[in-house]
């Protein structure tokens, strides 16, 4: 599936809201980092990769410590160090490999091309192929405090990439930029100033408000984030008590329940981490998460209380559903695919989506040339205006222009009142025609004269009537030849394919297979109720290797037939329609696979009717390669 930019800036924006909600609430370091972890392979598309603090030896020498990594063990010693040691984080020192660059240079590193790369070293026998390797600084205040780094993008790094993390990455520095707060406030509580401003600078995109009191309930200090939230200016927040702060019942049980902690000594403040009421200057309450820190200085006892304004958060939220909501709006719809067919598709929607012209968007049946109309739509100033589809191969020639235009009462058989039309439906929004090479000589002259006017005339009326409407057509036909023939006007053509898109045919774009087929899986998922995980690897090469006459549409109906017929976790060939089984059997592939699915074994004997032979050239394998598969299986069934 093609993620657009919008859509990856998306993704990026909901990462950074939810690592912000874990900061702002209780959770273990170890959730919280690989949280970070999965979310940064997943922005990146890379296959592993690492989070971690960089610290420093006696000497004074930098060295990596992860609070996450990717469990890429090669053998059952790595494996075994892996489980007993990277739940602890594990540490690196060698500062002639590529991470090692980056702890000692201190900026990015992209290496597309890891084996010729100068600071190659570092890297064990029998360790994963490392293909392409991009290392990451985080900081914080001016400071390199940690580093991420991912492995094994399909088509590189690059430093717009680097660019575009920015927002995330800082996120991840404020994480451990908190993690060592926390143990910098059990280890030097006397600090307590310093450590309100380090918190402070890492804290405002989590924490609205920072408020100390003393054991009394009285405020002595504030941050700017206070004094807007609640409203007041900070001397004349200092000095008064923390209670004007909370409307009732909190306002009149809050000295109670500080007097109550200061007597049990518990080591937890009441209230640490949850969510609450507070109270603006101009009497109106708001919900807030608070979270409480207590820190002896001297023989004193403070309170230090981290806000965060939940109507803001809220309000935050909002804004990012409406952005969601935004790019549901524009984005191609399921339109899925990531070939070069499709990526050249995309760019023409873009173009053709930005004027008010005529579009014409060919293809043959089942290509989803509807979605394409629906995507220019949707992508167009029009989008907030509605969009009206018609099947003109599906209506009578009376009933096409009826439909299309509307009749005034008595104007044919049947109209026994006035009744508008498509067009006058589309008002303001798009009109998409579907298979228009099937329209009639009159319609056709109807349509032009709308097209070129800007008007249409009910069928039984005189007076003409104006339209606001975008047109898109579609067809499967090749419309030039239906002028030469004479079936179909050349200057409406003309006037039609202003804007062209040729939809591209399965055949042409099946590096696309398998994710219309993750697509059309959830589905069918639902729709079934059957907790299918996927495709068997020969079942996947069945579909590839198919010409799919029907395109786009035939694909979905034979993963729902085959998730209709399939009886275990996995479709295998033997689910699949009858038509992909005999062309897998009468087109068998090279022989290049490697035998990965016991259930493909079984497939492949029950498609050959129990011969070997034949299933050893179904799945591509010689009969040697088959028989050693087989008794392998036998093996394990023992």
């Amino acid at each position: 599936m093609i993620i657009q930019r919008d859509d990856w800036y998306s993704k990026l924006l909901t990462a950074i809201t939810k690592a912000q909600d874990q900061l702002l609430g209780v959770i273990e370091p170890d959730t919280l980092f690989d949280g970070l972890l999965q979310a940064l392979l997943d922005l990146t598309d890379s296959e592993y990769g690492f989070v971690g603090e960089t610290l420093r030896t006696e000497s004074g020498d930098p060295y990596l410590k992860t609070h996450a990594i990717t469990n890429i063990a090669w053998n059952e010693e790595t494996r075994r160090f892996y489980e007993e040691n990277a739940p602890n984080g594990l540490e690196f020192y060698n500062l002639k490999s590529l991470f090692g660059a980056v702890l000692t240079d201190e900026v990015p590193v992209i290496a597309n091309s890891p084996a010729t790369h100068p600071r190659r070293s570092g890297i064990p026998d029998g360790h994963p192929p490392l293909r392409a390797f991009l290392g990451l600084p985080l900081r914080s205040g001016g400071q390199m405090i940690g580093m991420a780094g991912v492995a094994n993008r399909p088509n590189g790094y690059d430093e717009k990439l680097v660019q575009d993390l920015e927002p995330f990455l800082q996120t991840c520095s404020n994480a451990i930029f908190a993690l060592r707060a926390d143990t910098a406030r059990e280890e030097a509580e006397d600090k307590l100033v310093d450590e309100q401003e380090r918190l402070k600078a890492i804290l405002d995109g989590a924490y609205e408000a920072i408020i100390t009191i003393d054991e009394s309930g009285t405020i002595e200090s504030c941050n700017s984030r206070a004094e807007t939230m609640f409203g007041y200016p900070s001397n004349v927040m200092c000095g008064k008590n923390i209670s004007i702060l909370m409307p009732e019942p909190y306002r009149s049980e809050h000295d109670g329940y500080l007097q109550r902690y200061c007597e049990t000594g518990r080591a937890k403040v009441i209230g640490l981490g949850r969510e609450a009421v507070g109270l603006r200057r101009n009497g109106t309450d708001f919900p807030i998460h608070l979270t409480i820190n207590e820190v002896n200085v001297g023989d004193r006892r403070l309170f230090t209380g981290l806000v965060r304004d939940l109507s803001e958060r809220d309000e935050a939220r909002k804004r990012l559903d409406d952005l969601k909501a935004e790019l549901e709006r524009s984005r191609f719809g399921q339109i899925v695919g990531r070939s070069p067919a499709m990526r050249e598709l995309y760019e023409t929607i873009g173009d053709v989506a930005k004027g008010d012209w005529t579009v014409l968007v060919e293809g043959e049946t089942g290509t989803g040339k509807e979605l394409v109309a629906r995507a220019i739509h949707a992508s167009s100033a029009r989008k907030d205006g509605p969009f009206v589809a018609v099947n003109c191969a599906g209506l009578t020639d009376t009933l096409l222009g009826s439909q299309l235009f509307g009749h005034r009462r008595g104007a044919f058989t049947g109209a026994v009142d006035d009744q508008a039309g498509f067009f006058q439906a589309a008002e303001g929004g798009t009109l998409f025609l579907d298979e228009i090479g099937d329209i009639s000589e009159s319609v056709q002259n109807s349509l032009l004269r709308a097209l070129e006017e800007g008007e249409i005339i009910r069928i039984g009326d005189t007076a003409p009537l104006t339209t606001d409407v975008r047109v898109i057509v579609a067809t499967n036909r090749n419309l030039a030849n239906e002028v030469e023939s004479g079936r179909f006007r050349e200057d409406l053509l003309y006037r039609l394919r202003v804007g062209r898109v040729m939809v591209p045919p399965l055949r042409d774009r099946k590096e696309d297979i398998s994710l219309l087929v993750e697509a059309f899986l959830a589905e069918a998922r639902i729709a079934t109720g059957k907790a299918i995980t996927g495709l068997s690897q020969a079942a996947l090469r069945c579909l590839t290797a198919y010409r799919w006459p029907g395109n786009v549409r035939e694909l979905r109906s034979a993963v729902q037939f085959a998730a209709i017929h399939c009886r275990r976790g996995v479709i295998g060939v033997r689910d699949l329609p009858p038509e992909l089984q005999q062309a897998a059997i009468d087109a068998p592939r090279k022989r290049t696979y490697q035998v990965e699915d016991d259930n493909e074994l079984i497939d492949a004997l029950e498609r050959a009717g129990g011969n070997r032979t034949k299933a050893a050239e179904l799945l591509g394998i010689s009969r040697a390669t088959f028989y050693r598969h087989l008794n392998e299986l036998k093996s394990k069934r023992q």
